[in-house]
């Protein structure tokens, strides 16, 4: 009887916290994602901080703005370059637009003309019936989307803006973060909830950083590969191409074959073998990196067989969008802790009343 109720038990706290889990990341993530992420980076500082204040006894605030102010100016210089070059390929593109359409329409006239043998139609049948579907994808990006986007504008000027207003807020709560740091310690130290959540949040940091290596590792093994492909088939934009398949790689359902599959056919219906083959043995390659290499070491990682966490992936994607992508196995991992820290309180309590039935 003990065991049955100890079962139910677990099974509502089971039901509870996934509720909780959906609710947190679903209402009350959104109006602290800024104070998180001011604490994760405030947390990454700290350990220069401290070495600049044990050191030199550079004072924590001084020191978290010196840090904060070396490391931005990095990231931001290293953005700026890869945006000037960015800037550069897009100008580039745009000069040469006039020939890469009229070389898209050669190509579409040969694939249109082989899809016609292939399907024994009249000739111009396929052509007719792309051009005449093209015509009314104009007609609605002219009609419907570029007013759309005309009348958000000021929307987006106000986003941006917002933008800017959530980056201060940040900064400050970093910068106070370092400062006071012991004081918020001790503080949630003396909380009465603070050896549950720790349990909690010791699991969540162990697996955040094998999450952000694993994807970070993935991002650049195949935007490599692909840059790699991209110099095989001697394209002028293969650093740019090659990074920008490596970040769309990392967004499940997208994907590199969106991008790679397609144009490996193309240049299969153009003949031009060699191209086609380069393509699709970097989207092959793409996949194995992504299907064999990431589920083990995320999921050796932080102690989750892979297929659950690739599930959790699928699942935050399907619940939460994009973000999902982290938010799954994030969640996956609070549920998981909680429940296994459940089940251990619950199997003491077990053998405590066998005990007692037994002493009785």
């Amino acid at each position: 009887m003990v065991i049955k109720n100890n079962k139910m038990k677990l099974l509502f706290i089971v039901i509870v916290t996934v509720t909780v889990v959906y609710i947190g990341f679903e209402y009350v993530l959104p109006l602290f994602a800024p104070f998180i992420v001011a604490y994760l980076i405030a947390s990454a500082l700290l350990p220069l901080v401290r070495l600049l204040n044990s050191k030199i006894r550079l004072p924590k605030l001084f020191g978290g703005i010196i840090t904060l102010g070396v490391i931005g100016s990095g990231i931001g210089y290293g953005s700026f370059y890869l945006m000037d070059i960015l800037i550069k390929q897009i100008v580039n593109l745009l000069k040469n637009m006039p020939i890469y359409l009229a070389m898209l329409s050669g190509y579409l006239d040969k694939f249109c003309e082989s899809c016609d043998k292939i399907l024994g139609v009249k000739l111009g049948s396929m052509q007719s019936f792309i051009y005449s579907n093209f015509d009314g994808i104009l007609v609605v990006i002219k009609d419907k989307i570029i007013p759309v986007i005309t009348t958000r504008s000021l929307n987006l000027l106000i986003a941006i803006i917002g933008f800017v207003g959530i980056l201060l807020i940040m900064l400050v709560s970093i910068l106070l973060l370092i400062k006071d740091e012991e004081q918020y310690k001790s503080s949630m130290k003396e909380s009465v909830f603070y050896q549950d959540i720790h349990i909690v949040t010791s699991k969540l940091s162990e697996m955040g950083i094998a999450y952000l290596r694993t994807q970070g590792i993935m991002m650049l093994l195949i935007s490599a590969v692909c840059t790699v492909g991209m110099l095989l088939i001697r394209n002028k934009y293969a650093l740019i191409i090659g990074m920008a398949i490596g970040i769309f790689d990392a967004f499940p359902i997208l994907g590199s074959g969106l991008i790679l599959v397609p144009w490996g056919i193309a240049a299969l219906f153009n003949q031009d073998f060699y191209t086609a083959a380069i393509l699709l043995t970097v989207y092959a390659g793409c996949q194995m990196i992504r299907q064999f290499l990431e589920p083990r070491l995320l999921g050796n990682r932080i102690g989750i067989k892979p297929v659950y966490t690739l599930m959790a992936m699928y699942v935050g994607v399907r619940v939460f969008g994009f973000a999902g992508f982290i938010l799954g196995p994030v969640g996956l991992v609070i549920i998981t802790t909680v429940v296994k820290e459940a089940q251990k309180r619950l199997n003491i309590s077990i053998r405590d009343n066998s005990e007692i039935s037994k002493e009785g």
